[in-house]
């Protein structure tokens, strides 16, 4: 087996660290010196249980998450840092497969069905435990298992960034065979992106705003289109192509200029004030909903600010680490923030259903589309100028995907 995984040695974190901290320094990323170790010699693990499967990758998607490892930006501060954990963190969840084996006691796949990754962080499914309320409910990104022991400790399973791994069958999900392979690897990311707007969707005519325009940004912009049709859609990004993306994709208009002036005037709000410091101003008045997809100091601060009395702050990008924002705007316009983890259960048109099924249907019927997404590939022995790309990050650049097989 092959596989590429974040290695919790402490020495080597925070090496990784302080080399992705200078410009100077960040080619340092790119040496033996990184947490993220690429090792292709591990003999195939055996299945440990009947209810496991061995999955053979196919490809796999790059996601900021995966960047954060490569420049271990998770801080002590973060909720994150006292759960205890494994040793390793295995990358890769935006992935499709094939299975290849099965234990006797798997009902839900067979060898050659085509199979992701669901439930990604370290819960229930993943440690092979019964099922705590939220895993049982579907909602697996709000376990309470997070911190308990794995049903076995294993010193190798792998994930989707490597030739194969094994899982317990709960874990995974089955891919329509209708899909591409090049759709099937942005089921996750369009799934976080349906997820968003679920939880926190526009009534009819409210002005939003989606901050960030990656492939999350761009895909709440159609989930907003399908779920509430009947809302103006603003985007704001640094980047022209993507902006040009928003707008095919059913955006309404681009923020451009001074976000505060620009803000204020398109949705009748007050002059801008100016502090005694140049960065300080605020206005009153804003858009009823910001959805939050940069995340870290720079963009907490702004959105809220962005926002009108009682409108509504959706904190979907994140770094793994704690910020520091005002939080002024919070009280004293009555906001309301809602954060977003992933994906989970869903109530759609009278139905229960994963995030996953709902994305998947949408594509296959036409409803959702993630024509176009998909701008690069790479070996997955080339991952390293994968990341060297992302980290780029310059225009054209929309989803990367790693070929494992």
């Amino acid at each position: 087996m092959k596989t590429i995984y974040f290695d919790k040695d402490i020495p080597r974190v925070v090496a990784t660290k302080a080399a992705a901290h200078f410009k100077v320094t960040q080619g340092l990323l790119f040496t033996g010196i990184n947490a993220v170790k690429f090792k292709k010699d591990i003999p195939d693990p055996p299945l440990p249980a009947e209810n496991w499967v061995r999955v053979r990758n196919i490809a796999c998607g790059v996601c900021g998450t995966d960047v954060s490892f490569f420049k271990a930006t998770t801080g002590t501060g973060s909720a994150l840092e006292p759960i205890p954990g494994s040793a390793k963190t295995y990358l890769g969840h935006e992935n499709v497969g094939e299975v290849m084996e099965v234990g006797s006691a798997v009902t839900d796949f067979k060898v050659g069905d085509r199979v992701g990754i669901r439930a990604y962080m370290a819960g229930c499914d993943t440690k092979d435990l019964p099922r705590c309320r939220y895993c049982a409910e579907g909602n697996y990104n709000l376990c309470l298992n997070y911190g308990a022991k794995p049903r076995f400790d294993l010193e190798w399973t792998g994930a989707g960034w490597g030739d194969s791994f094994i899982a317990p069958q709960q874990q995974l999900y089955r891919i329509m065979d209708e899909l591409t392979v090049d759709q099937a690897v942005m089921i996750e990311p369009s799934a976080v992106s349906v997820h968003t707007v679920l939880m926190a969707p526009p009534n009819k005519g409210e002005k939003v705003l989606i901050m960030g325009m990656g492939v999350i940004g761009l895909g709440i912009v159609q989930a907003l289109r399908v779920i509430q049709p009947d809302c103006e859609i603003w985007v704001m990004s640094r980047t022209k192509d993507k902006l040009d993306f928003a707008m095919r994709l059913g955006a309404d208009h681009v923020l451009t200029g001074d976000a505060m002036e620009t803000t204020a005037a398109v949705t009748g709000g007050s002059e801008v004030y100016q502090g005694m410091s140049r960065k300080n101003r605020y206005f009153f008045g804003g858009f009823d909903r910001v959805y939050d997809c940069i995340g870290g100091n720079w963009a907490n601060t702004l959105g809220v600010r962005l926002l009108a009395a009682r409108g509504t702050f959706v904190k979907v990008g994140h770094h793994m680490n704690a910020v520091k924002y005002d939080e002024t705007p919070v009280w004293w316009q009555e906001l309301t923030m809602i954060g977003i983890d992933a994906h989970g259960m869903e109530e759609w048109e009278g139905r229960k259903l994963y995030t996953f099924d709902l994305v998947q249907e949408w594509i296959r019927d036409g409803k959702y589309s993630v024509d176009g997404f998909v701008s690069h590939h790479f070996k997955l022995e080339d991952y390293k100028e994968a990341y060297r790309l992302a980290m780029q990050n310059p225009p054209g650049v929309f989803k990367i995907v790693l070929d494992c097989g």
